[in-house]
């Protein structure tokens, strides 16, 4: 099958599936995109969500859970997820998050495939608002 047919089979499999279509941009919640998607539609999700509350969204909060568990969903057999995360500096402690999330991904049925470490070339330094060192990475775990 060449390509312009398999991308017929997908569009009239999404115009089935609540109009969704693919190489199209869409600016909402992921959590109403991926209702949208049937089970198994996604190859690869590459994304770097909010995390700690180190950051406000214009009032937008995440699900973490929810999020995962769509994920998991959506994720076709043999697909992949990539989850770039790192963790907050608590009373100089780290908190933890990312790997509690990486966790709970096993826990829903993904395989954590493997950890890999993402150098940031552009970090922000913590001094003096936290007495710690910068990081200077974030952890890319990948999932299947």
């Amino acid at each position: 099958m060449d390509y312009l047919a398999i991308k017929q089979v997908l569009l009239t499999h999404c115009k089935k599936e609540k109009e969704l279509e693919i190489n199209k941009c869409y600016n909402e919640n992921c959590l109403d995109t991926m209702s949208k998607m049937p089970d198994g539609f996604v190859d690869l999700t590459v994304t770097s969500p909010p995390y700690d509350n180190l950051r406000t969204y214009n009032g937008y909060s995440f699900d973490f859970e929810a999020v995962a568990k769509e994920l998991y969903r959506v994720t076709k057999q043999g697909g992949v997820v990539v989850w770039v995360v790192s963790d907050a500096t608590i009373k100089g402690s780290e908190t933890g998050t990312s790997f509690r999330q990486a966790l709970y991904f096993k826990d829903i049925g993904f395989n954590i495939h493997d950890t890999m470490i993402w150098r940031k070339t552009n970090p922000v330094p913590q001094f003096p608002t936290i007495k710690r060192y910068t990081s200077d990475f974030e952890y890319m775990f990948i999932l299947t």
